[in-house]
């Protein structure tokens, strides 16, 4: 006697949290049953759906299938009690099922299924074997059917979700990329999820030119290609020469820089195969620079070094001069001479 009231506190707490459905006396079904009605994604009526109410004491189960317009309802010997309730329909699967449903005499339960579909689902990734390769367009194909998707960043990812099962060709494709080599046709069945990663090579441009300063060739400036995706450094030679080979289509940042010069960059696009020249003239730094004259002094520096110069020079004239003049003093008599 002491353990009934325990039995009938669990009872009563089963009983609160079991699920209260909506009520169908409006639709105007009288008695104890379950009904509702069955759609397809698009709203649609879907007839032929097996519905299954398994009471969960009993474990006694009972089924209706829906009619052309999607309406079900239990059998009539249908008995009170607490349900579990699932929808079936071959290679389909319903959006919801009701656990715990809690079905009392005199009552009836509208419960609603919306069918959907089971398909396939194709995933990977695409780079260039090293680099992801986003915005690149994967395609499934047959003679019935066609999808499409492309790849994301930050990873080169894909997915073609909601795919009839068949037999298809994929490719991969992008501009300023080769399509994929052609593969084995891919079989998707039912209700699979399968992975096929892609390769693309680029098309390779190339882009060189002549870095100048005051008209010549301007010789060991650095010049640095990048992009989010590629980065490349080269430095000018004797002449004032550079070129990047094989470098991915796309949009750059290019910087001309060296020592005592202002930096130069710019903006440059670079189509598949394409053969771009890019002459750059270089600015002198003279607001951050004061060695810009002779032997790397500043202005003033350096005519202090031309006026010693200068001065040494007239200096060392002079004393051969009068050294001439020790050794013959005759020339100093005849140009007196000449003077009278």
């Amino acid at each position: 006697m002491r353990k009934l009231p325990v039995l009938l506190l669990a009872l009563a707490l089963i009983l609160c949290s079991a699920y209260v459905p909506e009520q169908a006396s409006s639709a105007g079904v009288v008695g104890t049953d379950i009904v509702g009605r069955a759609i397809n994604e698009t709203g649609a009526a879907f007839p032929g759906v097996e519905i299954r109410a398994t009471n969960v004491t009993t474990l006694v189960t009972y089924k209706a299938t829906t009619g052309a317009d999607g309406n079900y309802t239990m059998p009539s010997n249908f008995v009170p009690g607490l349900y579990n309730v699932t929808a079936s329909f071959l290679n389909h699967s319903a959006n919801v099922s009701y656990s715990n449903v809690l079905v009392k005499s005199g009552q009836s339960a509208r419960l609603n299924f919306t069918m959907l579909e089971v398909l396939c689902k194709l995933t990977g990734f695409v780079t260039n074997g090293t680099t992801p390769v986003y915005g690149a367009t994967v395609t499934l194909i047959n003679e019935q059917r066609s999808y499409s998707n492309v790849s994301v960043n930050p990873l080169g990812k894909y997915e073609i979700p909601k795919v009839q099962p068949g037999t298809y060709t994929v490719v991969a494709s992008k501009v300023g990329y080769y399509s994929s080599d052609p593969m084995p046709p891919v079989v998707l069945i039912r209700g699979e999820t399968k992975s096929v990663d892609f390769v693309l090579q680029e098309q390779p441009a190339e882009l060189g030119g002549k870095v100048e300063y005051d008209g010549s060739g301007l010789k060991g400036v650095t010049v640095k290609l990048s992009s989010s995706l590629f980065t490349a450094e080269t430095v000018t030679d004797e002449d004032g020469n550079y070129t990047f080979s094989q470098v991915p289509s796309g949009s750059y940042t290019i910087t001309f820089s060296k020592e005592s010069f202002l930096t130069n960059s710019m903006s440059v696009g670079l189509t598949p195969f394409e053969v771009r020249e890019l002459n750059v003239e270089m600015e002198y730094d003279n607001a951050n620079n004061t060695q810009t004259f002779l032997l790397g002094l500043d202005l003033a520096h350096s005519l202090m070094v031309i006026g010693l110069t200068v001065s040494i020079m007239v200096l060392v004239v002079g004393i051969y001069v009068n050294y001439k003049i020790r050794r013959k003093p005759e020339l100093l008599d005849r140009d007196d001479s000449e003077k009278d």
